[in-house]
């Protein structure tokens, strides 16, 4: 179970990639069926594909292997620019970040070493021209220094994006703003915008606003609207509405997520419109269910307070008229109750979909809420969840006990880990027990290991003074037999 993660699909993915950048398409090829034949109905190791690759091209890629294989981490660099008119000198400063030294205060081990694209981009009658330069990035900073004709209008730290690593760039804005627009790489455009925020001011909202009507590729529309998200100023507000006509889901979505974050009466209004009036995607809708529980829960800055009363009925509306495909919208709907941590009756919509006969994604999402509006209910409604759950722990089917687990997960009370150690102790799933297992050092760091032991104890105590009771009365049984 523990080989199946991020490692071992998406980081291989990214490392295939990066051996395909070494050596060519034509020579990738020729590797990839060299290691298939070699080791056909066989179990192979890392080194059978080194060996291939070596054996089909003539390259040793072990120096890339060592830092992208055989330890963990990626480069993390911070960039910085700077043109110097007088000598027509491009100035970069590349500074690899979170490195630890070891005990000698060495850090040498931790640095990546790498052969790094930088371009610099130039607009020639409207076509793009980039003058690339690839340099030796393998010190904890370095300075490069590039003669150019004339001052460049972006630069693009590792053309085409091909090395996996963060970025974090320290341009000038005139520079970050023509990097946005013009550069032709769309991961390079996402490190431009998230440098822009940076920056802050009304002109990056002018700057990112131009970018999320003009982009032609939704995922960088995606990102700045992210950015716009975290400028903490009133005009973020119309650039993103503006979003909300945007021909791709995804990015009506992320509109509604950012409009979330604002919790004004004005977002507050804007999603309720999606709610009523509905989108062509469920997940927008159910996005922007969601987003009216944050706001209702929060109520920040709003002038006019939706009432508690006039949200829940909204959300009972949404869960008895929005049935839909794997019920997307009235799982929103059950996300949004649960924000109101506080509420009963909030409480009490979540418990009548954990029952058995609502439609099972529905009744999933209710499970797992339940441990998300229990971390300020009353002792009494506390009880009740726990009680709950319980009941719904000694269920066998496999989502539902994963759901119980991410439920209890988020406790804060001792009486949360007894019941996830009763999972551990009698499924059957492995997957499941790693997740309680998980889970209950999830719940204990929740509540700190002072009060997570006087908890415990408390609860011993309880079981104690119950195991006494019916001692008490067994004795009474006996007593009254021999009469």
């Amino acid at each position: 179970i523990e080989l199946y993660d991020r490692h071992l699909y998406e980081k291989a993915a990214c490392v295939y990639h990066m051996i395909k950048t070494e050596l060519g398409d034509e020579l990738f090829t020729k590797a990839i069926h060299t290691f298939v034949k070699n080791n056909a109905h066989q179990t192979v190791e890392t080194i059978d594909l080194l060996r291939a690759i070596e054996q089909a091209t003539g390259k040793n890629l072990l120096f890339l292997f060592d830092q992208y294989v055989f330890r963990g981490g990626h480069p993390d660099y911070q960039v910085n620019y700077s043109w110097d008119g007088d000598s027509k000198l491009a100035k970069v400063t590349v500074k690899q970040t979170l490195v630890n030294n070891d005990k000698n205060g060495d850090s040498s081990k931790e640095l990546f070493d790498l052969k790094i694209p930088i371009a610099f981009g130039y607009l020639k009658e409207e076509k793009r021209e980039l003058t690339t330069f690839t340099v030796r990035i393998h010190e904890q900073e370095q300075t490069f220094y590039f003669p150019l004709a004339e001052k460049p209008k972006f630069i693009s730290f590792d053309v085409g994006n091909n090395y996996l690593k963060t970025v974090k760039l320290v341009y000038p804005l005139a520079e970050l703003k023509a990097q946005l627009e013009f550069d032709p790489d769309p991961i390079s455009r996402i490190y431009a915008a998230e440098a822009l925020v940076k920056k802050g001011g009304l002109e990056v909202v002018k700057v990112l606003s131009k970018a999320l009507t003009e982009e032609s590729f939704w995922g960088v529309r995606v990102e700045v609207v992210k950015q716009l998200a975290k400028i903490q100023l009133d005009q973020v507000f119309d650039s993103l509405v503006t979003g909300l006509k945007d021909e791709d889901a995804r990015v009506r979505r992320a509109v509604v997520e950012a409009l979330t974050q604002i919790k004004t009466n004005k977002s507050y209004r804007q999603l309720k419109s999606i709610v009523k009036n509905g989108d062509a995607s469920y997940y927008v809708e159910a996005a922007a269910v969601s987003g009216i529980g944050d706001i209702a829960a929060a109520n920040a800055n709003c002038d006019r307070k939706p009432t508690e009363e006039k949200v829940i009925k909204l959300l009972k509306w949404v869960l008895a008229e929005k049935r839909g495909w794997n019920e997307v919208v009235r799982s929103g709907a059950i996300s949004a109750l649960s924000k109101m941590k506080t509420s009963e009756t909030a409480l009490n919509q979540i418990l009548k979909y954990t029952v058995i006969g609502v439609p099972q994604t529905l009744r999933l999402s209710a499970i797992r809420s339940l441990g998300t509006i229990s971390t300020a209910q009353s002792p009494v409604n506390l009880e009740r969840i726990l009680q709950r759950l319980t009941e719904l722990s000694r269920e066998t089917f496999f989502l539902t006990q994963m759901s119980v687990v991410a439920a209890l997960s988020q406790m804060e009370t001792a009486t949360a880990i007894s019941i996830l150690q009763g999972i551990v102790d009698q499924t059957t799933d492995g997957r499941v027990r790693r997740r309680a297992e998980e889970a209950v050092q999830k719940v204990q760091k929740n509540i700190g290991s002072d009060k997570a032991l006087k908890q415990l104890r408390q609860e011993f105590d309880k079981i104690k003074k119950e195991n006494q009771e019916l001692k008490s009365r067994l004795e009474n049984l006996e007593a009254k037999a021999k009469e």
